[in-house]
């Protein structure tokens, strides 16, 4: 069998050792480089969790009676995590702004007047996070005459 590294008189040619070892190190320069491209697009691949939206971080629950007591006050109870102000309003009771907002507030109406006996009411409160996002509840409750049978 005949030996590529010598030449006809034995002797090492070293052109050939020399090209062997250049092609060798081609060889492992792209194999190495080849493997970081696949863990580079491997990890690139990996998907983040989708941000989340704002209607998912923010909310407002109110907690309250459907039904209002004249001559009472009833009070309604604002919750929300990451609110950092609210504004409320209720139609021929009021509104306001409750700013900063606490994790939990509370508000009230006391109705007075017995020809609103019967009638129903919607609490709107929408509230704001640091970022501007808003998100808006609705409670509806009804006057009622608590001493009359």
């Amino acid at each position: 069998m005949k030996n590529i590294f010598r030449n006809t008189d034995g002797e090492v040619n070293t052109q050939i050792v020399v090209a062997a070892i250049g092609a060798t190190a081609t060889l492992l320069t792209a194999l190495i480089a080849g493997i970081f491209g696949l863990v580079q697009f491997q990890a690139s691949r990996v998907q983040s969790p989708p941000p989340a939206t704002p209607s998912a971080l923010l909310s407002i629950e109110i907690d309250g009676s459907t039904e209002a007591p004249l001559n009472e006050k009833t009070y309604f109870t604002l919750l929300s995590d990451t609110a950092v102000r609210a504004e409320w309003t209720i139609p021929d009771f009021g509104r306001d702004d409750i700013n900063p907002f606490r994790q939990v507030d509370q508000i009230f109406v006391h109705p007075v007047d017995v020809g609103r006996t019967g009638d129903s009411f919607t609490l709107v409160v929408t509230v704001y996070d640091a970022a501007g996002n808003r998100a808006t509840a609705r409670h509806e409750f009804r006057v009622v005459d608590a001493s009359s049978p």
